[in-house]
């Protein structure tokens, strides 16, 4: 609810004590959830504009050209609370909120991610959430028909009482169809279209603004249920309404529901609002005027209607019996008001309404540091056993439990199958364009800016080894209580590793969300979890140009590394199974090395000259290495002497996660031109080792049969979840 400071705002702006609707109306759209009063003050840090850019944040989706006449529309979103309450319908419904989210600039949806966080699997109740949160966005996205595309998955006991649940859409538009969210014109009907109105949701983003107390079942009813079916009528009937080009402004029914619908449309447009709530369709009779209005009942969108378009609307909508109501009109008195059987229940000037809160104040607290201290090191007794726990390890192991679950072929434009570095869509101009997200929150904890920096350096180095140039990020960012220093000052410093990333690599952030209030108390002691700035970025390939995958493709290639090794071992995963826990300062951001690996391997590919190649990422050069033989007929052997950099044992050359690496399979042909290119660029490289016939991994000092690793690997989770 508002608190103290706020409602007495509210009274002095308005001269009088707000009815019951607008306590209701303010609180939902003064939540942090949509009013962004915490966060939003830091988004100038952010690159966010580029020639590409056609819509950038702001709206429902940012729009990106990809030229030929297209523009790639995403959002991202995320649904946490609400999935650790009810995983079903919560995790459901975050995907049926995402989708909205696109479809309202008049895209087609063409693609989704998920990126989940759980506690460790192992605990009963973690598995469980697992299992329904997987179970609620595979049977959504398969029966409203969009692909799965890509995604992620950690495990932390940081996320035992906040699971994450952070969902991406893509789709695609042509420049003349594009609808914005505004109200412009006097006199235009406001069209409530999709589904029936129920107390499902309500205050649902209040809900996501607060910490979670100990008793779940009373928030329960802030959680939405979603209905596939219908949101397929839904946009089935969005499609032909666009296509007729019949609405002059759109926006979905998400977070605040009516409330924020309206009022958004009407802010953006500098105009009002005036709905008749007894006319807006209901699914349960008795619900009173401030349920109505801010209800977040799924399936829901509302249109800006001229009144010369108003019966070819109905007539479309009817055809597809799709349930509407002709709730209102737009006004010029720049006020939402809203009626109750010819009863004024809320008037509300729009420029207190959204956006109109008194800005909170913010203490941004300090960070202990780190140290460098590597004095839990010892060198592994048995080099086998530690690396087959690595790859059995629960942020390292097989995923395909999860993914397998997703139709990833729906719409049969999908060219790599789920569980490579990224998923890649074929789009109508001919275009392929991969998708590929990350986040690795144990560096986040250790040190928010670089760690974040460092994260969307690995999203970027899974584009790179598939071919694909970044075009635009998306994010999603994950934190705790803003009120408390420690916790803000996470999210501070989070937000300038990534504003620095933007800026370093020239990609515009064109989407995004922020997530806050991800703690409990236990034991009158506040859990959050760990810092989680989920990065998604995007990449498009030249024409023509096959994607690159990371499985072996043939024996006698050379294997090389290209970037330097450093002793990097702090919040690695080799420290996590090893001691237990992350601690140190973690691998630091290089741009400048990561531009120069990033500009050999992309040459190297528009050359032709890698057959196979994965980004060096969590688990260190042997768990890159190992995923590209998982999966192929072949094996390799190396010699770890000749790793560069200042690593002087086994374990620092095996297990650091020190960024800026890839390694290729290059054939002895192609050797000389892309060692060229190497010098070209000034990167480190060396011959790591070669392909072999023979299915063993072939560390020189130790060896593993590749069946023990694909054992081990494909066991990680589902020893839980089965």
């Amino acid at each position: 609810m508002l608190n103290k400071s706020e409602l007495e705002y509210a009274k002095s702006v308005l001269g009088r004590e707000p009815t019951q609707t607008e306590l209701g109306m303010l609180d939902v759209l003064w939540s942090e959830h949509c009013s962004y009063k915490s966060s939003k003050r830091w988004f100038y840090l952010f690159k966010t504009e580029g020639e590409k850019v056609a819509l950038g944040i702001g709206e429902g989706a940012g729009l990106v050209d990809i030229g030929d006449g297209y523009l790639i529309g995403v959002a991202m979103e995320s649904h946490n609370h609400p999935s650790q309450i009810d995983p079903y319908n919560g995790a459901a419904t975050g995907v049926g909120g995402i989708i909205r989210d696109v479809i309202s600039q008049g895209c087609k949806a063409v693609g989704l991610m998920n990126c989940l966080r759980f506690g460790p699997p192992s605990k009963p109740r973690n598995a469980y959430l697992l299992e329904n949160v997987v179970r609620g966005i595979s049977e959504y996205g398969n029966s409203v028909g969009i692909p799965v595309v890509g995604g992620e998955l950690e495990f932390d006991d940081s996320y035992d009482d906040n699971c994450l649940v952070n969902v991406v859409c893509v789709g695609w538009i042509k420049p003349e169809y594009i609808v914005r969210s505004k109200a412009k014109t006097t006199g235009h009907h406001l069209v409530l279209f999709g589904s029936t109105t129920g107390r499902d949701g309500i205050a649902g983003v209040s809900f996501a603004s607060e910490t979670f107390s100990d008793d779940e079942d009373e928030n329960r009813g802030a959680v939405q249920i979603g209905d596939p079916l219908s949101k397929k009528v839904l946009i089935d009937t969005l499609q032909e309404l666009v296509e007729e080009k019949l609405l002059e402004g759109l926006q979905d029914f998400g977070g605040g529901g009516m409330t924020s619908a309206a009022g958004e449309l009407a802010s953006a447009g500098g105009t009002g609002v005036e709905i008749d709530l007894d006319k807006v369709p209901l699914r349960e009779a008795d619900m009173e005027p401030w349920e109505i209005v801010i209800s977040e009942s799924q399936e829901r969108m509302l249109g800006i209607v001229a009144p010369e378009n108003l019966d070819r609307v109905i007539l479309l909508l009817e055809k597809n019996d799709t349930p509407y109501g002709i709730i209102g009109k737009v006004t010029d008195d720049k006020h939402y008001t809203a009626k109750w059987n010819g009863e004024i229940k809320a008037r509300l000037p729009i420029d207190l309404l959204v956006g109109g809160f008194p800005v909170p104040e913010r203490v941004e607290g300090k960070i202990t540091p780190q140290t460098e201290s590597m004095s839990w090191f010892n060198e592994p007794e048995d080099y086998r056993s530690i690396l087959l726990e690595l790859i059995e390890s629960i942020n390292i192991c097989d995923r395909s439990w999860v993914y397998s679950q997703y139709d990833q072929h729906v719409q049969s434009n999908t060219v790599v199958d789920l569980g490579e570095n990224g998923g890649v869509l074929e789009f109508p101009n001919g275009r392929l364009l991969a998708f590929t997200s990350d986040c690795n929150s144990f560096w986040c904890l250790l040190d928010p800016q670089q760690g974040t920096a460092n994260s969307a350096c690995e999203s970027l180095r899974n584009l790179i080894s598939m071919g694909a140039s970044p075009i635009f990020i998306a994010d999603c960012l994950n934190f705790g209580n803003p009120e408390r220093p420690e916790s803000y000052c996470q999210f501070v410093e989070s937000v300038r590793g990534l504003g620095r990333f933007s800026h370093d690599f020239n990609i515009p952030i064109v989407g995004g969300n922020v997530s806050l209030y991800n703690e409990s108390s236990v034991d009158n002691q506040a859990k959050r979890i760990n810092p989680t700035p989920q990065i998604m970025i995007a990449g498009i390939f030249e024409r023509n140009f096959t994607p690159v995958r990371r499985n072996l493709c043939t024996p006698w290639a050379n294997i090389f590394l290209i970037g330097e090794t450093l002793p990097e071992l702090n919040g690695s995963e080799f420290q996590r199974i090893t001691i237990g826990q992350v601690k140190g300062i973690p691998p630091r951001y290089r741009p400048d090395e990561e531009k120069r690996g990033m500009n050999v391997i992309l040459e190297a590919h528009k050359k032709g000259l890698i057959r196979s190649c994965n980004n060096v990422g969590r688990g260190g050069i042997a768990a890159a290495l190992l995923k590209m033989a998982l999966n192929s007929h072949y094996g390799f052997k190396l010699n770890l002497d000749y790793i560069p950099g200042t690593v002087s044992s086994v374990a620092q050359r095996l297990f650091s996660e020190t960024s800026g690496r890839y390694l290729a399979e290059v054939t002895e042909s192609n050797q000389p031109e892309f060692l060229t290119i190497v010098e070209k660029y000034g990167s480190t490289v060396c011959e790591l080792g070669l392909t072999i016939a023979d299915p063993i991994a072939d560390f020189g000092r130790f060896s593993i049969p590749m069946k023990e690793v694909k054992d081990a690997y494909s066991r990680g989770l589902r020893k839980y979840m089965e």
